[in-house]
């Protein structure tokens, strides 16, 4: 009887493992947002080299079953003066062609949805580049042009401050969301087949570049407000805005916006962090000692907070409406538990299906999601020529 009872409890587990297996032979993980490139440019950090800092380099998005990343590429405006924000993308965007370039046996470069399936059954990494911000493209359509054609897919309308074309969530509103300019653009960039991105910008804004994009639209890196009722994330009639219009909501790491209790520490100890890296300039190990310090002050966060974002925004919308926006290297190492970097993906898998997720819908969510919302841009795109 014993042992009859033990196969009883060990059938589902067994069961459970196999479809694990199964999922992760030829799985795509697809990831909308990690801003490795700064590094590539300011530090000579190198991708086919295994590190024990940052979240991502090619040994470990091996191990993570990893087979896509739009990489980010930013000047955050409080960082840098105004005639330096289009250098600077140009010259970050062009160390991302050239760390692919170098890698030509392991990555290659994407240039659309088909791209992405194709290299990833190949066995080989999909890079893809989005920009970080309005700002970056001198207010200028002809210089968002040229961006899509060195392979920039999606560009976030605005960052941490207000721009010409939208209001940042993180500003005082100045176009009560989305500006005439702002129309403008999202228009020009459904005509391209360039994905419009509503993280960072105003709840207002997000509204608004909804109702006028004729495409679907995506957050790339956000997260629930259900959950975490911080400034950063969505609320649920937001998130459902998005999702009506057919578009995605991927699903941020930081720990910071997983969870209230972890955000208002990291909040009320930025400013002196802030400062002690500026302090400290160039030299990455002390930035990254600091970084380290203050992220230790912060309560742990598991990545099971993780999956609960992720499971609201599915249950709110349906799972074709959510994905995997983390923001590694871009969030100062504040990562869940168990989350910690690239290599880490499965752990998801694993969850959803604990979860009750079906095959299809952890494909969904893992990767799919987000290459259909480029393939509906990308056909919208050529319908307006």
């Amino acid at each position: 009887m014993r042992i009859l009872l033990f196969l009883l409890w060990l059938s589902p587990c067994l069961a459970q493992d196999g479809r694990y297996e199964r999922l992760l032979r030829d799985i795509l993980i697809f990831d909308a947002h990690i801003d490795t490139p700064r590094y590539l440019m300011d530090e000579g950090y190198r991708l086919a080299d295994r590190h024990s800092y940052y979240e991502l380099d090619i040994p470990r998005m091996k191990e993570g079953k990893m087979g896509a990343v739009l990489f980010g590429i930013y000047a955050q405006p409080q960082d840098f003066a105004p005639q330096l924000w289009l250098p600077r993308a140009l010259d970050v965007l062009d160390a991302l062609h050239e760390e692919v370039r170098r890698n030509a046996g392991l990555m290659e470069f994407a240039w659309g949805s088909e791209d992405v399936l194709r290299i990833h059954k190949s066995g080989k990494l999909a890079a893809l580049a989005s920009l970080e911000g309005g700002h970056l493209i001198a207010d200028s359509e002809r210089v968002l042009r040229n961006f899509h054609r060195l392979g920039v897919r999606y560009m976030t309308l605005a960052h941490f401050a207000n721009n010409a074309f939208a209001d940042s969530m993180t500003d005082q509103p100045l176009h009560n969301g989305v500006s005439a300019k702002g129309r403008a653009l999202i228009a020009a960039m459904n005509r391209m087949g360039m994905i419009v991105d509503v993280s960072h910008i105003s709840d207002k804004a997000v509204l608004d570049a909804v109702e006028v994009s004729r495409s679907p639209v995506i957050a790339s890196h956000s997260s629930a407000k259900a959950i975490a009722p911080i400034p950063r994330n969505m609320p649920d009639e937001v998130i459902r805005a998005v999702a009506r219009n057919g578009g995605v909501i991927c699903i941020n790491f930081h720990a910071g916006y997983l969870k209230e209790e972890a955000h208002a520490v990291y909040i009320r100890n930025r400013p002196k962090r802030d400062a002690e890296i500026k302090a400290v300039g160039r030299d990455w190990e002390r930035v990254r000692a600091i970084q380290r310090r203050y992220f230790d002050y912060m309560p742990r966060v598991s990545y099971k907070e993780l999956l609960r974002h992720i499971d609201h925004v599915a249950k709110l919308t349906g799972p074709d409406h959510v994905a995997l926006g983390s923001d590694f290297d871009g969030v100062s190492g504040m990562v869940p538990v168990g989350m910690e970097d690239v290599s880490k993906y499965p752990v998801l898998v694993r969850g959803l299906i604990e979860m009750g997720y079906s095959d299809g819908d952890i494909r969904k969510i893992m990767g799919l999601n987000l290459v259909r919302v480029m393939r509906e841009n990308e056909e919208r795109a050529r319908g307006m020529q």
